[in-house]
């Protein structure tokens, strides 16, 4: 099971909180009683899912251990467990299961999708935020260092971990399910402070599979150095260093 570090994916816990806070406004549940987190992480979604309806039982979802006991430890009164969203077989199904920023590291959605809405209580909903990433200058250089000689073995099925689609992609399965659903996407312009941001962004999500494979820190510097070469003329900083880091992300709700 891989390690995940909340303080790294919290670096920028405002710019990872905001597309659930958007994801949540365009839910239509007027008061729904139970509410199941997939992949809620250190527990940012959740605390929005809490703070959005109050009187509903919020529970958060995480398949990695550090996960869980980072949001434990900010929200001790919560209910927090341990599990794959994969292999999910709630004891009764939830008005709205959550997933932002969680699916893509799931493959085959066209199976998923169905089964996921199938968990959901008639008359629920399903929301899901997932990053469509693939195209951008930071993830295809990440992917073409990857490749080098020096790299291949090291590094083989990394960019197979994680999913990225677009919202063509999502439609015809969202039309398959013969539901009523919304589909749109976002791009973000995130402000970050310097160049060296973007590689500390990219490492606590996209990038953890290619570093995870690596043997030690001296390998998995001299892999962000050769990546940093490449992203930095894509990515020009302002006078005061700061850079700006478009992050494009699909967005859809079902509803039973």
């Amino acid at each position: 099971m891989p390690i995940w570090n909340p303080n790294q994916y919290l670096k920028f816990k405002n710019e990872r909180t905001q597309p659930s806070l958007d994801l949540i406004a365009r839910v239509q549940l007027e008061q729904p009683r139970r509410i199941l987190d997939l992949g809620c992480g250190p527990g940012n979604s959740t605390a929005a899912l809490r703070a959005r309806w109050p009187e509903a039982h919020v529970t958060g979802l995480d398949n990695s251990p550090e996960m869980i006991n980072a949001a434990k430890t900010d929200f001790p009164g919560g209910e927090w467990l341990l599990g794959d969203i994969a292999s999910l077989q709630p004891r009764e199904p939830y008005d709205l299961y959550f997933a932002n920023a969680a699916l893509q590291w799931l493959p085959n959605h066209e199976t998923l999708l169905p089964r996921l809405l199938g968990l959901v209580r008639p008359g629920g909903a399903l929301a899901v935020q997932v990053p469509d990433m693939g195209d951008s200058p930071l993830a295809k250089s990440v992917v073409w260092v990857a490749h080098q000689p020096y790299w291949r073995e090291l590094t083989a099925e990394s960019e197979r971990t994680v999913n990225y689609r677009s919202a063509e992609y999502y439609f015809p399965i969202l039309n398959s399910l013969k539901a009523r659903f919304e589909l749109w996407q976002t791009t973000y312009y995130h402000v970050l402070p310097s160049q060296t941001a973007l590689l500390d962004w990219y490492r606590g999500t996209g990038l953890k599979p290619f570093l995870d494979r690596l043997p030690d820190e001296t390998f998995r510097t001299k892999f962000l150095g050769e990546i940093f070469q490449q992203i930095a003329p894509y990515y020009p900083g302002e006078t005061d260093g700061r850079v700006v880091l478009p992050f494009k992300r699909v967005f859809f709700t079902i509803y039973r």
